[in-house]
């Protein structure tokens, strides 16, 4: 045997994969074959948010339901391996500032950027989180946003057909936040707009009171809105709420009517910043203050609970498997691409008493199955 040869082929495999390991293409997963990207373009959605960076925390995730789990704040190639052994994409979160919107240069690097993320991870595609206010009278910002979307969607299916590229939106298209979109245009270079229906006390312009975070009206006022617009069903997927918000009552009446303080949000007077967000495997912690516990409301078929601590009397408005479920159900008929939540960590995945595994299994099975 010649031992030289062998040392010859050892020595360039190792340079091979050196420089592999350099440019980014080195395939990190126990199977080379899952640092490809997920093929399949046309399926429904179950499209959902990670925010923890912890594998026993995103492992007991329900991979059944998920077909794109989106990093958010962090990429983590073990969760990629894993995305894509249960075949699901895998993409990365992106926002871009306003200051810079009409800046044909620095959109350009920027795109580059998150291509090469991308690309070097070994994932499908960009979920693009921009929430800023375009007023009206901001058209040159309205058509850069335009342009910024056009050209990730540009760069990223040249590079790949399959990647993936979203956007998510308002609950409703009639400038909610003073976010009037061009949502026409955006809509053309997308794969399917992310439909945000919560926090949709964002803005309160009636009697300053605690509300549904979620209300199914608004969701199907919200994507009959954006077909109306010219946007096919099939590209819009509905987000709901895995979180509640809790207010303070300055008063409650005897039908429940909770008066908040009043907190401005981009020129109203009153908003749900007058609360504070709770995830909804911590409504537990509040519930047993409650002597009347969960109630629900008829119309906007959310549950909600008030709680008295010392002298303080609060309101907990929420979604929880029920109230999921109706929306999905209802929206489901209207033929949309699929649903999603914010955020998967909402509930507590290290909690393995018998509570906290019902909790997480309604909730991931409060979707629909595709």
């Amino acid at each position: 045997m010649n031992t030289g040869l062998i040392y010859c082929v050892l020595v360039t495999l190792c340079l091979i994969q050196l420089v592999e390991i350099i440019n980014g293409t080195s395939c990190p997963c126990s199977d080379p074959g899952l640092c490809k990207p997920i093929q399949n373009t046309s399926r429904k959605e179950i499209f959902v948010f990670s925010l923890s960076n912890h594998s026993e925390i995103w492992s007991k995730y329900d991979w059944s339901k998920i077909t794109t789990v989106v990093m958010t704040g962090y990429i983590n190639l073990d969760l990629m391996c894993h995305a894509h052994k249960n075949g699901a994409r895998a993409v990365i979160i992106a926002n871009y500032p306003k200051a810079n919107m009409t800046n044909s240069t620095a959109r350009a690097i920027w795109v580059e950027k998150q291509l090469q993320l991308v690309k070097n991870n070994y994932l499908d595609g960009i979920n693009i989180d921009f929430e800023d206010a375009i007023l009206k009278n901001e058209t040159d910002i309205r058509d850069a946003y335009v342009m910024l979307v056009l050209e990730v969607y540009s760069a990223f299916k040249r590079l790949s057909p399959v990647y993936q590229v979203t956007v998510d939106v308002a609950w409703s298209p009639a400038g909610v936040d003073g976010r009037y979109y061009d949502y026409v245009n955006i809509g053309l270079f997308v794969d399917f707009l992310f439909v945000m229906a919560y926090d949709e006390q964002s803005q309160i312009r009636g009697p300053c009171i605690a509300g549904a975070n979620s209300p199914v009206y608004n969701a199907v006022k919200g994507i009959k809105a954006y077909h109306q617009l010219g946007i096919l069903p099939d590209k819009l997927v509905l987000g709901v709420p895995w979180y509640g918000y809790m207010y303070t009552c300055l008063n409650l009446t005897n039908d429940d009517v909770c008066f908040i303080k009043h907190v401005p949000f981009r020129g109203v007077n009153c908003s749900d910043a007058a609360g504070s967000q709770i995830n909804y495997s911590s409504m537990k912690i509040y519930l047993p203050h409650s002597p009347e516990g969960i109630k629900w409301n008829n119309v906007t078929e959310t549950p909600y609970f008030n709680f008295k601590v010392y002298n303080s009397t609060y309101q907990v408005q929420f979604d929880n498997p029920a109230s999921l479920k109706i929306k999905f159900q209802t929206i489901q008929n209207l033929g949309v691409r699929g649903f999603g939540m914010w955020n998967a960590d909402a509930v507590n995945y290290m909690d393995n008493s018998t509570v906290g595994i019902k909790e997480r299994t309604e909730m991931w099975g409060a979707f629909p199955s595709f």
